[in-house]
Parts: structure tokens; sequence; C-alpha cells
């Protein structure tokens, strides 16, 4: 009989970390025992990062910590600490962006080595059982033989963490104006994909925080060109793999360009956010479609993802026994065993279910034989091909998806992960609040006040402040931002769907509090973390959504809320939450400037600040005016192309070169452009298209091939000085091909505008 002796993580309440606790590896969880560990035995540490719900994470786990010969080799010469990044969104803020510093690509599970008091000095993501045995093998003899340049450069990758984490420049600062909204939609142009929606390439992930503020923006200023972005973006969603078409709700992520193919974890988060974004573009156009897959989702979330307790559990791996996906995915044969000779045909037609299967392993790319249920078109095209009504066909569709979901439901389920977290709770809060009304749910708004009433009364600990997470009964971890900002937003979402004053005099409570914890009163903004958060080489303040709402966007909006609603009332708090929200705005501008769709939650906190009622700045987007080609010689050739909104610099590059990324690198040279005038005219930072990440002499690189394009939004600072004049542009780039770099090329282009017909 094997007897497995269980490690540190045996005490911990973390599903992921329980998932490790009778590793051969002596794992610790973060802490100071890890850290004092590793100063008195002068050992780095070995840091793995992940989650429960995580495909890749089990793989590793399986691989490399369950091998003995590794964890042999782990405990020897490192300390090995375990962290769960959904209880610990600090210590992985930190570290994975330590990578993306180090690597230029980061993920999970995160990997990272660190010296004893916590400064990383290298990092990746999976690594294959032999390659990780011999990296542990190679960083154990350097850490020994090289120790002056491992501290050297762990200091040097600490200055840089300082510099993008803790976001504590008064550079950054600046006067908010409604002209980002030009940027931020040419942005959002520029990464589309008018094929099958969404943003950028495969992997795609749903846009859960930009959708809001585009379908808002497309009600307030009835812009059809940020409507159709998000419209069809919710249409092929709907539509692809990525949704569970049996039970609703949509997985992590696809890993192709057109949502058929997902990871197949569901998170709380997404549904929370992407339920409320179907409800809403039911109540911008009345389409029956989105208010079917927002209740499908909504019930996918109280069927599957509801506690006994009151809140909702975090997520659903995507791993059984059989593989990955296997719970979700069909061969042709079983869905004829289940639904007949009569009805599987048309089931399948609907569907894509192929004898071969649809989809291929994602490592081999063979066919699996198995088959991810995607519609092959929308219902009306789908009718059309089979010569039927649309109408007729769903009627006829939905008791055969109920008889797969009842057989769906006799094999093994993926586990559920089923620790209350704050945030992603309150998510769920304000997404069913704000659903009742537009699809006639009055239910819904009952969860919501039932899981709020659920958190406050386990998670709100008075003046001990709020804590993240709640499982087996018992609430741990002190709060985040974002667990004040969101829940205390959510409060307020109850608060205008019901008109009771409990939860305005709530959300007044936590906003108090989270600007007592939180706020940088010297530069403006939050930081996501406070004292009670042990252990983190640098304090973590962030602007930039992830899968949802910075701690700073969700704070602007819910302090945007409270301070209008505050002033309705008539109430004189001691504080004033609208001027803190609008500085809040203000101490990220020139970040947001650079990259507005990263900001999208503090984008729409300025539309709450403003109370929906912006004046709409011009948003036009014509098509591009060619440019007369001058003589150009070399591999690349660079265009102007003036607009509306402002001036677009395209490099188009031949095939077999590249140019690099606009972020600087070792040894390569950064694209740049730099535009001046002698008219009164202002230049804001350029906004780039997306660069690819290759691997290329052994280092990723982040660089374009055959096109790359810049927009510089443009203007005017005196309206009467308008008239002739010159566009003075100077572009550098470096030339390469996999095998070389050429020498940095210079060009200058004066370009004669007339602007006075503008003004």
């Amino acid at each position: 009989m094997l007897i497995r002796k269980p490690n540190r993580l045996i005490n911990e309440r973390s599903p992921y970390l329980l998932q490790h606790a009778y590793n051969p590896v002596e794992w610790y969880p973060w802490g100071a025992e890890a850290f004092l560990t590793a100063r008195m035995e002068d050992k780095p540490i070995f840091l793995s990062i992940g989650y429960s719900t995580c495909h890749w994470c089990h793989v590793m786990a399986h691989e490399s910590f369950e091998h003995p010969q590794i964890a042999e080799i782990l405990n020897r010469y490192y300390v090995p600490v375990k962290v769960d990044r959904e209880e610990r969104p600090d210590v992985d803020e930190i570290y994975i962006t330590a990578v993306q510093l180090m690597t230029g690509r980061a993920g999970w599970p995160l990997s990272v080595f660190l010296t004893p008091d916590g400064t990383p000095f290298y990092g990746g993501t999976y690594y294959p059982p032999q390659a990780f045995a011999d990296l542990l093998q190679r960083i154990a003899i350097v850490w020994q033989q090289s120790r002056e340049q491992v501290l050297t450069g762990a200091q040097q990758i600490k200055e840089a963490l300082e510099q993008v984490v803790t976001l504590r420049h008064k550079e950054l600062r600046g006067e908010r104006s409604p002209e980002i909204f030009r940027a931020y939609k040419a942005q959002l142009i520029s990464l589309f994909d008018p094929q099958y929606g969404g943003f950028g390439g495969a992997p795609k992930f749903p846009p859960s925080t930009a959708l809001p503020l585009m379908l808002s923006l497309a009600a307030l200023w009835d812009d059809e060109e940020l409507g159709l972005m998000a419209l069809t973006t919710l249409n092929f969603m709907a539509q692809g793999g990525v949704f569970d078409h049996l039970a609703g709700g949509f997985h992590r992520y696809a890993t192709d360009a057109r949502w058929f193919l997902p990871h197949f974890e569901k998170m709380l988060y997404d549904n929370a956010q992407l339920a409320q974004a179907y409800a809403q573009a039911y109540r911008l156009t009345g389409d029956s479609t989105y208010a079917g897959v927002a209740r499908r989702t909504f019930d996918w979330m109280l069927t599957e993802m509801r506690l006994p307790e009151g809140g909702f559990a975090s997520a659903l791996d995507a791993d059984t026994p059989e593989g990955e996906g296997y719970y979700y995915t069909w061969t042709e044969r079983e869905i004829y065993q289940i639904l007949g000779e009569e009805d599987a045909p048309l089931f399948c037609a609907v569907y894509g279910v192929q004898p071969e299967g649809n989809y291929r392993e994602e490592a081999t790319q063979r066919l699996t034989g198995r088959n991810v249920l995607a519609m092959t078109g929308n219902w009306q095209e789908i009718a059309q091909k089979l010569g039927m009504d649309a109408d007729t066909l769903q009627q006829r569709i939905a008791p055969m998806r109920a008889k797969l979901l009842e057989a769906r439901r006799q094999r093994q389920a993926p586990a559920r992960d089923d620790k209350v977290l704050t945030d992603w709770n309150a998510l769920a809060i304000s997404a069913f609040a704000f659903a009742s009304e537009p699809l006639n749910a009055p239910e819904y708004l009952e969860v919501a006040e039932e899981t709020a009433e659920f958190l406050w009364s386990q998670l709100y600990q008075g003046d001990g402040g709020l804590m993240h997470c709640y499982r087996d009964g018992r609430a741990y971890t002190p709060g985040y931002l974002s667990d004040y900002a969101l829940l205390g937003l959510a409060l307020m979402n109850l608060y205008e769907a019901t008109g009771d004053l409990k939860w305005q005099e709530r959300a007044q409570t936590l906003a108090d509090a989270m600007i007592d914890r939180f706020h940088d009163a010297e530069l403006g903004g939050f930081y996501d973390t406070h004292a009670q958060h042990d252990w983190l080489i640098v304090p973590v303040k962030s602007f930039q959504d992830r899968a949802t709402p910075s701690g700073n966007g969700a704070a602007c909006q819910f302090l945007a809320l409270l301070g209008n609603t505050v002033s309705l009332l008539g109430a004189n708090p001691d504080r004033d939450y609208s001027t803190l929200a609008g500085e809040t705005l203000n101490a990220f501008w020139k970040l947001l400037e650079q990259n507005p769709y990263v900001g999208s939650s503090l984008l729409m906190g300025y539309l709450m600040l403003e109370g929906f009622t912006m004046p709409k700045p011009d948003l036009r987007m014509p098509v591009p005016v060619e440019p007369e080609e001058a003589e150009q010689e070399g591999p690349v050739r660079v265009y102007l192309v003036p607009q509306p909104e402002g001036l677009v610099v395209v490099f188009e590059i031949e095939e077999g070169w590249h140019i690099n990324s606009p972020e600087p690198a070792p040894n390569r040279v950064p694209t740049q452009v730099e535009v001046s005038s002698d008219l009164p005219l202002a230049f804001g930072a350029p906004i780039w298209l997306q660069p690819q990440v290759v691997s290329l002499g052994g280092e990723e690189v982040a660089i374009y091939t055959e096109r790359a394009a810049a927009l510089i939004p443009v203007s005017v600072t005196n309206e009467e000085e308008l008239g002739e004049g010159y566009l003075r542009v100077r572009v550098v780039y470096q030339p390469c091909t996999e095998r070389e770099c050429g020498l940095p090329v210079t060009r200058e282009f004066l370009l004669p505008v007339n602007l006075q017909e503008e003004a």
C-alpha cells in the first residue's frame, strides 16, 4: 500500500494549493517561513504560480512536480514556493510582469527564480520535464559560482519592475479630455478582426472590459462603427465553440481567431461580464438572440456555480481523467446514439459535427475524432441553407440540446474551484442587478441581493476591512483594491436597481475604507495593495485591464457613480468622491493616451463621471487617402496617410524582412516616429499595431513583418492661427532578416497641409 506524505500545503485552503499537497516537492506557501528558510540556507526560491483550472499547470504538475527525481533537485537546491494567482493577484502581478520584462511573454504556469529576498532573476512558463530538470541544475550552478552576476541582474530587474509596477511618475499625469475617444476608436479599428470579431489574432480572448464601453458609446453617440464592432464580436462568440451550446456559459478563450476551439476552463469573471454585455446588447438592439445568450449564461451560473452559502464558485476545470475538453466534446456516433437517426443529422448540420471529428490536437495537429459544438452560421443563415424558418429550427434544436446535456451530465464532470472571491462575485452581482430590468427577470435582482448580503456578512470585517477569499466557512486574505472597488460598484448598482438606501450607505462605507487603505495622496490613483499584503518587493498600482477591470478602473467607476449619487441625494460627505475619480483618471492620462484600449475600464469611469452626457468628439473614420509614392530604396517603404483623427504612418515590409517593435530591446533599434509642425497642433504619443513575438537566435523578440502602422493623434491648440503649413515626420527603423540586422535607417518627410477649411 502506497502511503503519500503531505507537504506544507496540506494546511492551505486554496483548491489549487491542495492539488499539490501530496507532491514529493516540499512546497512552502507564500510567506515568512519560505523567505526565512531561503535566507538561512542561502538558497534561491523557485516560485510556481498557477490556478486550479489551468490545463498547462496540471500538465507541468504531473510531468515535473510529481516526478521524484525532479522533486529531489528542487528540494536540495531551492526553496520551492507555490502560489494560487487567484488568492494572491498581487504576487502574480509582480512576477508575471518580471517574466514579461525578461522574456517578452508570460503566462501560467509561471516559473520564476528568486533571490532569498524575493527579487526575480530568471523566469519562464511551462517547461517540459527534461528541460526543466536541466534548467534547475544549471541555475543551481550559476547561483553557487556566479552569485555577483546573478544579484546584479536581479537588481536591474527590480529597478525595471519599480518603473512598471508602481507607476509613481509625475510625467504620467495629464488633463483628461474627451478627445481620447478618437484615439480609442482608432485603436479599436486597427485591432479589430472584421471577419470574426474580437481584437487581435489567435489566441483570442473575450474583450470583456471593452464591450460595456463600446456599447455605451454606441448608444450615447449613435456610433454605428463602435456598435458594429461590439455586436459582431458578440455574434461570433455566441456561435463559436467558446460558448457552451448545451449548458450555456463561455469558456476562457479560443486558441484560434474564429472562436472555434477553446481552452475549456470556465471562469466566473468571464461569464459575469459577458452575460451583462449580452443583456446590454439586447437593450441596445431589441434582438432576442442576445437576450437568449445572456439568459443561458446566467442560468449556467446559477446551476453550476452557485454555492449553498450564497456566493459563487470561482471556476470549472478544463480537464477530466479522459483529457482536456473531453467532457464537452462528442463523436458523431455518440450523437446518433442519443438523438437517433431522425434528429441527429439536423443537429450535426447546425453544429458542424464531422465523422472524423472537427478539431485537431494542439500539439500533434492530428484529428481527434471528437467534435466541438460550434454553429456553422447564425440561425437565419443556417435555416436558409436547410430550407427552414429560423424560429422553427431553434424550436427543433432546443430539445436535442437538452437530451445531450442530460447525457453529458452522466460523465465525470470537471472539478470546481469552490472558493469565493469578493471581486469576482461583485462582478456577478452587478451583472444580475443590471440584467433584471432589460431581461424582465426580477429573480435575477433577488440573486444579486442575496449574494451581496452573503459577501457583506461573511467577508466584510468592519474595521478589519474587506477580505478577498472565502472557503470552508472562513474568510481569509486581506482584500485588494479590486475587492473594495468592484463590490462598492456592485452595491451602487443594487441601489440604482432597488432604490434601497442600505446599499448606497454600505457602498459609501467601502469607499471611505478604500481611500484610507489604498489612495496615493501624492500622485493620485490607488495602489492595488496595502500594508497587510506581505513579502512584496514592490507595491502594485495597476491601470491596465486584463480579464477583469483594473483596480484603478474599477475605483474610478465606483467613485464616479457614488459621487454623482451623493450629489443627487443632497448629502455632504467628508470626501469629494467625484473629484477623486477625476484625479484617478488624470494620474494615468499619459498612459491612456499611449494605449487607450487597455484602459477601457478607466474610460468607462470617465463616461460615468460625466453622467453619460459627454459631447461627442469627431469620431469619423474615413477610407484612408492613398499617399503619393516617394522614391524609396531598401526592403521597407514608408507612407504617410493624413486622417481626421491624426496621421497614420505605414511601413510596408518586403517578404523575408522585419523591423523591431517600438519598445527598446537589447542590441536592437526600436522603430520610432516623431512628428512636429509649424502650425498650432499638438501630437499625442504614437498608437501602434500589436507586434508579433517570435524566437530569433534563441531569444524572444517583438517584431513587425509585412506591415507596421502607427497612429499619431493630432489636436488643434489655437484654431485662429490655422492655415497652410507643414508636418515634419521623422522615422527610424532597423531592417532585419532572421540572420542579421542592417544599419538603422532614418527618413524625414515634409508633408504640406492646409487646415484653413477645417478651421
